[in-house]
């Protein structure tokens, strides 16, 4: 799972600069949500870094205000 994150961190290049503490927080929520997926049953590697992305972009833009989310 490490290495997923890691290779996610990688390709995301965020809007703004993250110092340490800012990166090992992110590193943690990914991880946090990566683990909720895995539990729930979805263990395909790259399907959980396309995942992954898609949280890293939530978290950092905001919502798509396309979608409700239901």
């Amino acid at each position: 799972m490490n290495e997923i994150v890691d290779r996610v961190l990688h390709t995301y290049k965020p809007t703004r600069e993250l110092d340490a503490d800012g990166m090992a927080q992110i590193r943690a929520k990914v991880a946090q949500y990566m683990e909720k997926l895995a539990s729930a049953g979805q263990n395909d590697p790259e399907r959980l870094a396309v995942y992954a992305r898609a949280y890293l972009k939530e978290l950092h833009e905001g919502r798509d205000p396309r979608f409700t989310g239901c």
